[in-house]
């Protein structure tokens, strides 16, 4: 039988292996190359966004006539660093900018008289999105802001996070209420997150917009493979994004699904109804806001193109009217529609869901004028 894998006689077997071996150490050297320079490009981008961040294109938006203020709110906003909390997935870094604010909490703050630890006071939280955050504007317009302004005498907090869900919220007033803080009044403010990120293949109706970000980060992949080509493929996955081959968001289920459309509302209006509850242990009225959106009513919007237009619309359009329904139907007078807020000859949003401080103005007034009464001094 002949030994057809026999070296020819003459050839040690190390000089047929020597080359092979070149070129495997050659190709590691080259992928390994290739991912540093890619790390550095990673790293160089975090430092660029700190210390030269790219401003927003919607600081331009017709909707904010304060141009100066605008560049310096999208610019701030952009230096604007995200950190690891516990159960609610993620929340601001502390900053103390010109216009924004961001307490030790991660909570962002505004210009008060009182004093956060008067017990003597009435204590109103906010909960929500970056819509409650005040995305767009500085620290004395947001809701909350507005809101402590028509009630000087209240201590307001703003809990409120860009990117969260009510199921978020949720957890974030549990960790209050476990460590006794202070309430008397709980406001939730949610819609454009929820029923836009629950419609997600993606994410799980208990889920969040970062679901899958996050899960891959915590899988155990190969930390070879993680060496030679991780920062790589980060840096091609963003590449393809910015040039539209690689599609960055999944496919939405909501508008082909009337179930699951349902299921979505649900939801939503399940966690107030939770975080109801929770806010009653600690002694607190709780009241629920459906936030308004350019798609829905009749608001002043012909300076924003294709509002309705897009995945995210067509998920408004079909479970925005499911979740008015359930606050028709049960008639609970915590359940609160605010979807015709914005329908004035004004310009007030910046884009589908975010507003200018006269928005938020709006809202504040709208809210007081709900729940104002449920506040009155301690003692009366």
């Amino acid at each position: 039988m002949v030994a057809i894998f026999e070296c020819p006689r003459g050839i040690p077997v190390a000089s047929k292996r020597g080359p092979v071996l070149r070129v495997l150490f050659t190709t590691l050297v080259v992928l390994w190359s290739i991912n540093f320079v890619a790390s550095l490009c990673i790293d160089g981008r975090v430092l660029q966004r700190r210390w030269m961040p790219k401003v927003s294109a919607k600081a331009k938006r017709a909707s904010l006539e304060d141009g100066e203020l605008a560049y310096r709110v999208y610019r701030e906003f952009g230096q604007l660093e995200t950190v690891y909390q516990p159960y609610v997935a993620w929340t601001r870094a502390p900053f103390a900018g010109e216009v924004i604010t961001v307490n030790d909490a991660g909570d962002r703050v505004h210009p008060t008289h009182r004093d956060p630890g008067d017990s003597a006071a009435r204590h109103v939280r906010f909960f929500g999105g970056s819509t409650m955050w005040g995305s767009g504007v500085d620290d004395q317009n947001t809701i909350p802001a507005h809101f402590n302004a028509l009630h000087p005498e209240y201590v307001v907090d703003n809990h409120g996070e860009s990117g969260y869900v009510s199921r978020q919220a949720l957890a974030r007033l549990i960790d209050l209420v476990t460590q006794s803080e202070p309430m008397d009044l709980v406001i939730f403010y949610d819609g454009c997150n929820d029923l836009y990120s629950l419609c997600r293949e993606d994410v799980s109706l208990t889920g969040h917009r970062e679901q899958g970000k996050i899960a891959r980060r915590m899988e155990r992949g190969s930390a070879v493979a993680d060496g030679l080509v991780g920062s790589t493929l980060e840096v091609a996955r963003a590449i393809g994004q910015e040039l539209g081959i690689v599609g960055d968001e999944p496919e939405v289920l909501c508008p082909d699904d009337p179930e699951f459309a349902q299921r979505v509302a649900d939801t939503m209006v399940n966690n107030w109804r939770i975080a109801r509850r929770v806010a009653a242990l600690a002694g607190a009225e709780f009241h629920a806001f459906l936030q308004p959106t350019a798609v829905l009513g009749e608001p002043n919007v012909e300076y924003l193109a294709d509002r309705t237009r897009g995945r995210r619309a067509a998920c408004y359009m079909t479970v925005y009217p499911l979740v008015q329904k359930i606050i028709r139907e049960e008639g609970e007078d915590w359940m609160h529609d605010l979807t015709d807020a914005f329908d004035v000859d004004e310009y007030i949003y910046i884009d589908t869901c975010h507003v200018n401080g006269r928005g938020n103005q709006i809202v504040a007034e709208r809210m007081d004028a709900l729940v104002g009464h449920v506040l009155a001094p301690k003692g009366d």
